[in-house]
Parts: C-alpha cells; sequence; structure tokens
C-alpha cells in the first residue's frame, strides 16, 4: 500500500531539506562558519545590550509609554470632540440649504405672481 504526504507536510519536509542542505553547506567551509559565528555573537551582545538598557531605564520607559498613552488618549479625544463638531456643523449647512431652498421657491411663486395679470381687474 503506497502512502501519500499532505501538501503541508510535503512542504514542511521540503523546506526542513533545504535548510539542512544550507546549514551543512554554511557549516562545511571554515570562514563561513568563523562569519555565522561572528554575526551570532553580536546578536548575542546586542540583545545583552538591550536586556541592560531596559533594566536600567525600565522605570522611564514606563513613565514615557504611560504620558504617550495619555497624549494618545487626548488626541482621541479632541478628533471626536473635533468630528462632532464637523457633523454639526454639516447638519447646520444642510438644513439652512433646505430654508434657504424653499425661500428661493417661495419667492420665486410670488415673484410670478405679481407678474401675472390680475383677473379682478
Amino acid at each position: 500500500m503506497k502512502k501519500s504526504c499532505s501538501k503541508g507536510s510535503c512542504t514542511s519536509l521540503v523546506l526542513g531539506g533545504i535548510a539542512v542542505i544550507g546549514i551543512a553547506a554554511v557549516l562545511s567551509k571554515k570562514e563561513w562558519r568563523d562569519q555565522v559565528c561572528q554575526e551570532v555573537k553580536n546578536v548575542k551582545d546586542s540583545t545583552a545590550e538591550a536586556f541592560v538598557f531596559i533594566r536600567d531605564n525600565r522605570e522611564e520607559i514606563i513613565e514615557q509609554a504611560k504620558e504617550t498613552a495619555n497624549e494618545v488618549s487626548i488626541i482621541v479625544s479632541d478628533l471626536s470632540a473635533d468630528i462632532k463638531r464637523l457633523t454639526d456643523t454639516a447638519n447646520h449647512i444642510r438644513l439652512s440649504s433646505r430654508e434657504a431652498i424653499e425661500s428661493a421657491k417661495e419667492a420665486a411663486f410670488e415673484v410670478k405672481q405679481l407678474k401675472k395679470p390680475h383677473l379682478d381687474e
């Protein structure tokens, strides 16, 4: 009986094989191994420096995060108020426009009435 692998597991096997081949190629050449070791050491040193910086400045970092959160909250509140004012202004303009159109229609109707000859005369 023949077994077939699922698409995901076949992909994982292929990627795993490529990774093993890549690692073997890097480890087979001394200058490449040295370069990888140097880069790993650089990453380790950078991580240690970042950890020390965070540990030494933890209170300042937390305080700065709180201040930033407060500033963002204020900005969001201000934006919300501005949007409400814009919405109110837009509604006012819409209502004023309707009233102006109605007044213009009434005035036009009255002008037409004035131009018509009076039937009483």
